[in-house]
């Protein structure tokens, strides 16, 4: 620890032979450190913050019914791009700083320095107890003339605002007349969508389903009713058949009891009425029943019992009219039954035949249908899309149409400037208390490193141990250095001198202090112009 304090003392006691060197240097740095710092041109800094309501009372109302812009997100994206070149380029001709730059190069490196000396803060607070956000925007620019700051926040603040409502408008434009040109190309197709199918249905008109019902499920169908119609045929015929064996039953019944009553039955005869009677009723039950029926059977055989006990009975010759005219009302309706039944038995058959016929050309056309039916599902399918895009983007239009009226009558986005842009009073720049103070540092070290650097240039020894360790050459004794008056006179007075010239120094960065806090460095730089010291800096 000794060894170390005893090397730090050496390179003191070393670097104070130089200390005037040190001091002219230290006293030249300053001094040109001050005067740049003093003859700095003042910043002057322009901010104006603005409020940005994105929320809208139409908003919740147009839900689901018009476009719903994301106005915190376009926001963000404006504020990013609101620095392009574009919008800088506009900056330098509305701010008169093209005259600044003369060629293209200056005026790329103009835009590069706008774009790092601009500041756009941006502030958002979420409002307790709901889901919306405050967007405060700040925009800051320091430049050395006041007013020119002042011009600068003020156009890039307009900028800002057209743009936001300026591009949605834009936006809105641009996206109707995107979906109107959409629309017409697909009112196009679906035109000529349908025009191809309605050919194609027209073509295949009896292949084609048939409100729903396709060909199989016709063939299907025409199979059931065939089968209905042959049931319906054969009963038919059994009907006719049966007619027609009554009618010729009833027709010989009738003639050969019109021959017995005209011989053997006498209708004023108790006997003869009840054969009329009971003939009568047998006609009514042939026309109902066969004769296998019980009833039938036995009505006979009464008959034909009074027709024995008639015969057994004294002859009388005599004609029944009313039984003629009862026998032959019976007959005429069974021949008028049978008529009918002939005729629906034609009807039938007519019927039989065209269902075989119908069936017939189904199964011609079973062939050809997957084909068309194939071509009937892909023209359907274009139709159906075409259509459906369509709709889709006509849809589409009415909701940009209706968001761009809701931005006109809503005022989505309303800016309202909280601060704005003023022309700066006092600068902000730069801090001259702190580089002065700096400045001095710099310079005192400066000097102190010259010293510094001279000594171990020029080294000398102080003490014999240092000697010996240096040169490693054997130290016999030492001399001790005696001072006389005159001498310690002249080196109080180096010392006075010294310290006075560094008080001096410290004197007058004291001097700069006061000068900056009392505001009086404008006046000296205006009186040092006039007087032409300082023609060479210009504000």
């Amino acid at each position: 620890m000794n060894d170390i304090i005893l090397q730090i003392k050496n390179y003191i006691r070393s670097a104070w032979r130089f200390r005037w060197a040190a001091v002219a240097l230290s006293w030249a740095v300053a001094l040109l450190g001050w005067t740049v710092v003093f003859v700095m041109p003042d910043k002057f800094e322009s901010e104006a913050k603005v409020y940005v309501d994105t929320e809208s009372v139409l908003r919740p109302l147009l839900e689901g019914l018009a476009v719903q812009n994301d106005m915190n997100q376009r926001l963000h994206l404006m504020t990013r791009t609101l620095l392009s070149h574009e919008n800088l380029q506009k900056l330098i001709l509305q701010t008169d700083l093209d005259h600044l730059a003369t060629t293209r190069q200056e005026r790329e490196q103009l835009i590069d320095w706008l774009r790092e000396t601009i500041i756009i803060d941006v502030d958002r607070r979420s409002i307790p107890g709901t889901q919306e956000t405050e967007n405060f925007y700040t925009i800051r620019y320091a430049y050395h003339d006041r007013f020119l700051a002042q011009k600068v926040v003020k156009v890039l603040l307009d900028i800002f605002v057209e743009s936001a409502l300026g591009d949605t408008r834009i936006e809105s434009d641009a996206a109707q007349k995107f979906l109107t040109q959409q629309i017409r190309e697909y009112e196009t197709r679906l035109l000529e969508a349908e025009n191809r199918l309605t050919e194609f249905k027209r073509k295949n008109v009896d292949t084609l389903p048939r409100d729903g019902v396709g060909v199989f499920q016709r063939l299907e169908e025409a199979r059931s009713g065939l089968e209905e119609i042959q049931l319906q045929l054969k009963e038919a015929r059994i009907r006719r058949d049966e007619l027609k064996r009554q009618y010729t039953t009833t027709l010989a019944e009738e003639e050969r009891r019109i021959a017995s009553l005209g011989v053997t039955a006498n209708a004023d005869t108790p006997t003869g009425q009840r054969i009329l009677a009971m003939q009568t009723r047998l006609d009514d039950l042939l026309l109902r029943y066969t004769d296998e029926h019980p009833d039938v059977q036995e009505l006979r055989e009464t008959i034909e019992d009074l027709k024995r006990q008639a015969a057994a009975a004294p002859p009388t010759v005599t004609t029944s009219l009313p039984a003629t005219s009862m026998g032959t009302t019976a007959l005429e309706q069974l021949k008028l039954s049978y008529r009918q039944s002939e005729v629906e038995l034609r009807t039938i058959r007519l019927r039989h035949d065209e269902y075989k016929s119908r069936i017939d050309q189904l199964k011609k056309k079973l062939d050809t249908l997957p084909q068309v039916e194939a071509e009937l599902t892909r023209l359907n399918r274009d139709y159906n899309i075409n259509k459906e895009n369509y709709q889709e983007l006509v849809q589409r239009l009415e909701s940009a149409r209706m968001s761009e009226q809701a931005d006109e009558a809503g005022d989505n986005l309303k800016f309202r400037i909280v601060e704005p842009p003023k022309v700066p009073i006092l600068p902000i720049g730069p801090r001259r208390l702190l580089l002065s103070g700096l400045v001095l540092i710099v310079a005192l070290g400066v000097g102190g490193g010259l010293a510094f650097l001279l000594s171990n240039i020029k080294p000398v020894y102080f003490d014999m141990r240092t000697l010996r360790s240096e040169l490693e050459f054997p130290v016999l004794g030492q001399v001790t250095r005696l001072m006389t008056d005159d001498v310690k006179v002249k080196r109080r007075l180096e010392i006075g001198g010294f310290v006075s010239v560094v008080l001096l120094l410290f004197l007058l960065f004291v001097g700069l202090f006061l000068i900056h806090v009392m505001g009086m460095r404008e006046d000296i730089i205006l009186m040092f112009k006039q007087s032409g010291i300082l023609s060479l800096f210009s504000e």
